[in-house]
């Protein structure tokens, strides 16, 4: 398979003993046609959900990690040499890789196989940890805990999320909100069994007993390995026929959706996904006047991934969760050196952390689905109106935060707003790729996504290794930065363009309220970028056609697509057209 080919999402058909075996609830596949079910137990999604925030949980210890450096410092070098610091960096960037190069595996084969390979890396890495613990060998341990288990956990990251946002397209806020709030929740449960197993009074208290760590990786290796082969048992997409609550997978209203069928046939064989579905009101449509219209565009990973769109949600996704890292990384240091407080008053800060944190990520994707449902708004315009106010209050309390050294107490609401938003943040990301680029695009946007996540842990973690804040002074210049930071990411949130007119628009073109602010239209296309493919393609109902990877298709609202319909002289089957032309006037037009 070529880098191209594999970069290409080509979904697979179930098969009939797949979806046979699918009605229950634990299921073994080797291969694609021999299924082992475990009858007694139907499937259910919400037991799908509860097995994938138990892996998210056990995530969650990869950032617990932090809890073990001082005691695995002073087991294989005697004192504090801040040398393990550097396996966990390195767990950030083996998660990052593997979450950004494993989205197309897991959509084209399953979450399944995502979750099987994703606990057998785990697995190994906790055998092989245990290895380096006994042989007192940091490299083996770095190996195996930053190599596998990074890695391993970046597998099952994607494979949760790309499976619990196809089967909830009703309550895509909740589920992202449930899953990384148990990923916040498994660093708080894992740094508290961490450090009682060095028997310490808090995360921040110094080390004097060392005796467990050679039982840690193996006792810990064992629980999480369990819960993820339960998880790899249960996990599954739904059929391409999938409806709940009224919705299809790609949350289009089941009686204005095309034909399943037709979807898999013309879509997902050529390796699109619908995105951005959104109704286009009667008064943004020139000559319609009594019908609703549902614009749904088809793109390839490859579009998704080039979109200018993507590009500032990534600028955006930085700005917003980079200053709660910078934060997090220097609190001793800002808490002991410049307020003078004790370590149990930092260890009791962390802690609360840790909970508003885990707050942000159940509660601020949650705002958006509210939003969605009392207004009736656009997925993608609300995923992106709470991302704005998120990096809003962060941008306004940089701006009124005093000139001179502030209190301790105002330390407290600064620090704790900040990872309040960044849990958020990380939350409603995964809910705001699956509106922008697709269900079957979802998994390998959030990985590209996580390689921000995980590159702020590294550079900010290298960056302040061996600097120490110790003046008010120091601490004000930081704050000056993340204000430009959180500028600039605000900006770029504001190019993230959810309305389908002005992201299907040939060229580029930003509205603002209903109100185009700027427009650029391309006039032509040369050579190298036009394809003689290209089709605009207006359907009947129930009518299949072959596409090109450039195609959008209108299907009217009132008219259900599986229907069959009586052949009508104003029925276009197929339009060829010059792009060149679309640009001129991008309304789509009523087919009576």
């Amino acid at each position: 398979m070529t880098l191209a080919a594999y970069w290409k999402l080509i979904v697979p058909t179930k098969t009939l003993a797949e979806l046979d075996a699918d009605k229950w609830l634990f299921v073994a596949s080797f291969g694609t046609s021999t299924y082992y079910s475990l009858p007694g137990l139907r499937f259910s999604r919400w037991g799908l959900l509860l097995v994938c925030c138990l892996a998210n949980l056990c995530a969650g210890s990869l950032l617990a990690f932090v809890a073990l450096h001082d005691g695995l410092d002073m087991y294989f070098y005697g004192s504090q040499t801040n040398q393990s610091v550097t396996i966990q960096l390195q767990t950030y960037v083996w998660m990052g890789l593997t979450a950004a190069f494993s989205g197309p595996l897991v959509e084209t084969q399953g979450p399944r196989l995502g979750m099987m390979v994703g606990t057998i890396l785990v697995a190994v890495g906790f055998f092989v940890a245990q290895l380096a613990v006994g042989a007192y060998s940091p490299l083996f341990l770095t190996i195996g805990y930053a190599g596998f288990v990074g890695g391993g956990f970046g597998f099952v990251v994607i494979a949760t999320m790309s499976a619990t946002q196809k089967w909830f397209p009703d309550l895509r806020g909740f589920v992202s909100g449930l899953t990384m709030c148990a990923f916040g929740l498994g660093n708080a449960m894992w740094t508290i069994v961490y450090t009682r197993f060095l028997n310490r009074g808090g995360i921040f208290n110094p080390v004097t007993d060392v005796s467990n760590i050679p039982h840690v990786f193996w006792s810990n290796g064992v629980v999480i390995v369990l819960v993820l082969v339960a998880t790899s048992l249960v996990i599954r997409t739904p059929s391409v026929g999938f409806t709940v609550n009224g919705h299809d997978m790609h949350c289009v209203p089941q009686n204005k959706a095309p034909d399943p069928k037709h979807i898999e046939d013309e879509f997902l064989k050529i390796g699109m996904t619908l995105v951005n579905y959104s109704v286009v009101h009667r008064g943004e449509l020139d000559g319609t006047d009594v019908f609703y219209f549902q614009h749904v565009k088809a793109l390839s990973l490859v579009q998704c991934i080039l979109s200018s769109d993507f590009a500032c949600m990534y600028i955006a996704f930085a700005a917003t969760i980079i200053p709660a890292q910078v934060l997090s990384t220097e609190l001793v240091d800002i808490s002991t050196g410049i307020y003078r407080t004790s370590i149990e008053t930092t260890n009791s800060l962390m802690t609360t952390g840790v909970v508003v944190n885990s707050a942000g990520r159940l509660l601020v994707p949650l705002v958006s689905d509210a939003i969605i449902r009392v207004f009736y708004a656009n997925p993608a315009f609300a995923r992106k109106a709470v991302l704005t106010l998120v990096l809003t209050y962060q941008l306004v309390f940089l701006l009124v935060v005093p000139k001179a050294p502030m209190s301790f107490g105002a330390f407290q609401l600064f620090g704790l707003s900040f990872v309040f938003a960044s849990g958020g943040s990380m939350a409603i990301i995964q809910c705001f790729v699956t509106d922008m680029f697709g269900v079957y695009h979802a998994g390998t946007m959030y990985g590209l996504l996580l390689t921000c996540w995980s590159l702020r842990a590294i550079v900010v973690g290298y960056a302040f290794s061996s600097f120490q804040v110790t003046a008010a002074a120091t601490f004000q210049v930081q704050i000056q930065w993340m204000l430009v930071m959180l500028a600039v990411g605000w900006v770029a949130l504001l190019f993230v363009r959810t309305n389908s007119m002005d992201r299907f628009f040939h060229g580029y073109q930003l509205s603002i309220c209903g109100h185009v602010v700027f427009q650029y239209a391309f006039n032509g296309a040369s050579s190298e970028t036009f394809d003689d493919r290209d089709v605009v393609t207006i359907l009947a109902p129930g009518n299949t056609h072959s596409l090109s990877d450039n195609d959008f298709m209108l299907w009217s609202s009132h008219t259900s697509p599986s229907a069959p319909q009586p052949q009508s002289p104003y029925t276009i089957t197929m339009v060829h057209l010059d792009l060149s032309t679309v640009a001129v006037d991008q309304h789509p037009r009523e087919v009576d």
